[in-house]
Parts: structure tokens; C-alpha cells; sequence
């Protein structure tokens, strides 16, 4: 996922296309959600940190509302 972050916004810059370039970043992020979900569950069921699996949801769902609010009150 990381490595085709990269690769589109890297084309997105040497075509100068704001959304590819955009889309990497949105690809970026999509990437760093799933790691944050992974890491919790691996927590979970390797060392069994029962609030790790949790705490991978709370960054979720605080990524959520800030892109919420973003919508709702952000400059446009």
C-alpha cells in the first residue's frame, strides 16, 4: 500500500496532476489505517493486550471525526 502511495504521488508530480498527487495522499493515509488495525490485532493475540485492539479503533474513529469536521467546517 505504501509503495503505491509512492508511485502515484510521485507520477501525480511529474505529470503535475493535483489528483493523482492527491489520491497518493489519500492512499497514504488508507495505508496507516490498516497498519494502525494490524498492529492492534497482533498486540492483542501475540501478547494478549486485550486494549491494544481497541486503542487501533480509537485512531480510526478520531481520523473519522476529524475528516467529519473537515467537511462540515473547513475552509472550501
Amino acid at each position: 500500500m505504501f509503495a503505491l502511495a509512492y508511485g502515484k504521488a510521485r507520477t501525480g508530480a511529474a505529470l503535475d496532476n493535483p489528483v493523482l498527487r492527491t489520491e497518493g495522499r489519500v492512499t497514504l493515509i488508507d495505508g496507516l489505517l490498516a497498519a494502525a488495525v494490524l498492529l492492534g490485532l497482533v498486540l492483542n493475540s501475540t501478547l494478549g493486550w486485550w486494549w491494544a485492539d481497541p486503542a487501533a479503533g480509537y485512531v480510526l474513529v478520531h481520523y473519522a471525526v476529524r475528516e467529519v469536521h473537515e467537511i462540515f467546517f473547513g475552509e472550501h
